[in-house]
């Protein structure tokens, strides 16, 4: 929980410095210089599958983050946060005292860290193969008044590992509009859980927009 959230300050902070560089650089200057970080915001679907999918059903999020690309080199670096909002298909069960619980799901939180490589590009279109490294979180509550002295804990927390593939179209007044298809491994585990093992590889088809 503490990396996501390290995670989200260090984005705030990112965020504060581009809408500086941005206000501070000139039309002509941003045809010269590719280089520039830039903000997006995106939307999709987020379908998990595994275990988790026993649990949580097919669910929207959004996304916020900033890219710092690196044309000499046709890639670029992004650093963002999504929110998804789950929707519960079976309660998890805490188990205590040879009695089960019902626990829900309100928020999922993910943080990553994202490569982006350059594998084709014509005009102004480009595609890209990615790869994220971050941490996912569940938070959890429970559905009835004898489940909070059970529940000690708040969420679960996993790494993430998320490759992925992002069409890109760009256009002359520098906007960006994104199609991508990621994949998510979050191995999570939750304590007295009747099912401990949440292991999920979750799709997430989503268009983002650069504004």
């Amino acid at each position: 929980m503490k990396s996501i959230v390290i995670c989200i300050i260090t984005l705030v902070l990112s965020l504060n410095c581009v809408a500086q560089s941005n206000g501070a650089t000139s039309s002509a200057e941003l045809d010269i210089n590719q280089n520039i970080p830039y903000v997006k915001i995106g939307a999709g679907y987020w379908i998990p599958t595994s275990k988790l999918s026993y649990f949580l059903n097919n669910a929207p999020f959004f996304e916020l983050g900033i890219v710092i690309p690196d044309d000499s080199y046709s890639r670029s670096f992004e650093l963002g946060v999504q929110l998804v909002i789950p929707q519960q298909e079976n309660f998890f069960l805490l188990r205590d005292n040879n009695e089960d619980y019902e626990i829900e799901a309100t928020t999922i939180l993910n943080a990553y860290l994202k490569l982006n490589k350059y594998i084709w590009e014509k005009d102004r279109n480009r595609l890209e193969l990615t790869f994220g490294l971050g941490m996912s979180s569940i938070f959890l509550d429970p559905v009835t008044r004898a489940g909070d002295a059970v529940l000690d804990y708040d969420n679960i927390n996993s790494f993430l590992v998320a490759p992925g593939l992002s069409y890109t179209f760009s256009f002359k007044d520098k906007s960006i509009v994104q199609i991508s298809f990621d994949m998510q491994y979050t191995p999570f585990k939750m304590e007295r859980g009747t099912t401990k093992d949440l292991n999920s590889f979750s799709m997430l088809p989503k268009i983002a927009y650069r504004f």
